[in-house]
């Protein structure tokens, strides 16, 4: 099976909108991620955002975003897709299926999110869907985010939008259909936090109107309830990201990250090294990586 000149070896993953195969470039022989709209969404609003999709990804650049290498349309269904780098880690929820995750590589992971969302919020765009299936781990151990087919601009206004996405990451101003920007995409990452240090998620049940309620009236039990190892540093940031009010949470992504770093540090601090320096060096980094854009 082909795709323009890429060849389909397997299916990796599927939605309901879309599939995702290995595939192989004869060009430059090098493995290739395949994004494939769903032949029966080939045209209208499902094709236009897929596409949408590849012109939001080719703006961002930065190891931890997924890279977009081409994009095509298959002749024969004139069905597009999207050609990306392939990646041999697994997705972040299949890594919380198994259990929590160490705080330390938890915080560490979550920054380098952090600091991927800062560089399309910087450019104006917001993701609408992070959620723990849609950041990729790497084989030396960092994270990727992906899969930017329901971001959009912030400067445009989503009230009156069909809700998309999961409703166990979905924000409460998603929810009630008020505006939304940066700080939705940190209220979904404090849900994916939590997640990945209990194991469980935050907001979850048995009905769509369920999950709704909870996430808009209900508070959960800070981590450390579930894991009293955990630092209190922790729940306060989980907190503040789970915020309901959007101006009491986190407000940027270098705020979030600077608060992260510091707690996915395993080895002491130094007698030599005083820990405002340490603090101030890891602030200095999450900076460095927000600009490096």
């Amino acid at each position: 099976m082909q795709a323009g000149r890429y060849q389909i070896l397997e299916i990796i993953g599927s939605g309901a909108k879309s599939k995702v195969a290995r595939g192989f470039d004869p060009l430059i022989a090098r493995t290739v991620a395949i994004k494939l709209l769903s032949s029966e969404l080939a045209k209208g609003d499902a094709r236009d955002r897929f596409l949408q999709e590849a012109r939001v990804v080719g703006q961002l650049s930065h190891p931890s975003i997924i890279t977009l290498h081409d994009m095509g349309i298959e002749e024969s269904t004139q069905t597009p897709y999207l050609v990306m780098e392939y990646l041999e880690g697994p997705a972040l929820d299949q890594i919380i299926s198994k259990g929590p995750i160490p705080f330390p590589k938890a915080c560490a992971w979550l920054a380098e999110v952090a600091v991927a969302l800062g560089i399309a919020h910087r450019k104006g765009i917001i993701h609408g869907d992070v959620k723990p299936a849609n950041i990729l781990t790497t084989t030396d151990g960092r994270t990727k985010l992906t899969d930017f087919g329901m971001a959009r601009l912030a400067s445009r206004d989503a009230i009156g939008s069909p809700l998309q996405g999961t409703p166990a990451y979905w924000c409460p101003e998603q929810i009630v259909g008020k505006p939304q920007d940066a700080r939705s995409d940190f209220f979904s990452l404090g849900v994916v936090l939590y997640e990945m240090l209990t194991g469980r998620r935050p907001f979850d049940g048995q009905t769509l109107p369920a999950i709704c309620e909870r996430v808009l009236s209900t508070t959960p039990l800070p981590p450390s309830h579930a894991d009293p190892s955990l630092p209190i540093a922790l729940d306060e940031i989980v907190n503040k990201c789970l915020a309901k009010d959007p101006g009491a949470r986190i407000g940027s992504a270098e705020e979030l990250a600077n608060l992260l770093y510091p707690l996915a540090r395993r080895k002491p601090v130094s007698s030599a090294v005083s820990p405002a320096a340490t603090s101030n060096s890891l602030r200095s980094r999450a900076t460095r990586l927000l600009r490096s854009a």
